[in-house]
C-alpha cells in the first residue's frame, strides 16, 4: 500500500480463494463434526480457539451449510462447506503472505487427505479500491479506450477476459475519485497456494500498471 496520503494507495481489499471438490462429503458431516478435529490443531497455532469456530446460522438450504474458522490475527477465515473449502482475507497485504500460504496450504492438504481427494478446480478472486492520490483515473482510463468514439467521460471502465483469468477496472462506488479493480483466476485442483500467490502478485501489478501505478504492495 502507498505510504503517503498524496500517493496512490489501496484503501480496501478482499481476497477469496475457493476449492471445489467433485463429490460432497455429506456422510462425514456430523455432530460432533470430524472436520474440527482435523483443522483445529493446525489453526490453533495461529491463535484460533474454539470460540472462533461456528456454523452458518443463516443457511437456507443444505448447500449453504458451512463451518467457519475465524483467524482474527490475520483478518482471515476458512469456511468448509459440504463440497468446497474457501479461504477469505480482509485487507490482505504482502507482508503476511508467508503466513497465509502456510495456513491455507496446511488446511488444504489436511482436508484433501481426510476426504481422500483433491479439488477438481480452484478459483481466486481479489478485489480492491485504489485511491488516486494526485493523478486522475479519468485521464488514465481514457488512454485505454477510443475516446473519439465513446465521447468524454469522468471515468472509463474496462474489462479483460482470458481463458483462465479476468480483470475488471471500474469506478469505485465507495471512494470518491477511486478505482475499483476485480481480478479472477482459475487453477487446476493440484496447484498449491504457494504457487498461486506469486501469480496473484503479478496479476495485481499488471492490473495497477494499466493505470500507470507501480510500487504499491
Amino acid at each position: 500500500m502507498g505510504t503517503k496520503s498524496n500517493e496512490p494507495s489501496i484503501t480496501e481489499s478482499f481476497l477469496e480463494h475457493r476449492q471445489d471438490y467433485a463429490a460432497p462429503w455429506v456422510n462425514r458431516w456430523a455432530i460432533p463434526n470430524p472436520f474440527i478435529d482435523e483443522l483445529f490443531p493446525i489453526l490453533r497455532g495461529f491463535g484460533v480457539e474454539l470460540t472462533n469456530i461456528s456454523f452458518n446460522k443463516e443457511a437456507a438450504n443444505v448447500g449453504e451449510n458451512y463451518l467457519n474458522f475465524a483467524i482474527p490475527k490475520l483478518s482471515a477465515a476458512i469456511r468448509l462447506g459440504l463440497d468446497h473449502l474457501t479461504f477469505l482475507v480482509a485487507n490482505p497485504d504482502w507482508s503476511i503472505a508467508p503466513q497465509l500460504v502456510e495456513i491455507f496450504d496446511s488446511a488444504s492438504m489436511t482436508i484433501s487427505k481426510f476426504v481422500g481427494a483433491i479439488p477438481k478446480s480452484q478459483k481466486l478472486t481479489l478485489a480492491f479500491h485504489v485511491l488516486p492520490g494526485p493523478i486522475s483515473f479519468g485521464e488514465r482510463t481514457a488512454s485505454l479506450v477510443q475516446v473519439d468514439r465513446l465521447g468524454p467521460a469522468n471515468f472509463f471502465g474496462i474489462s479483460l477476459y482470458r481463458d483462465d483469468r479476468s480483470i475488471v477496472i471500474d469506478r469505485s462506488q465507495r471512494h470518491d475519485g477511486a478505482a475499483y479493480i476485480r481480478m479472477e483466476r482459475t487453477f487446476g485442483g493440484e496447484v498449491s497456494f504457494a504457487d498461486i500467490a506469486p501469480q496473484l502478485y503479478e496479476d495485481e501489478k499488471s492490473a495497477l500498471a494499466l493505470l500507470d501505478i507501480t510500487g504499491i504492495d
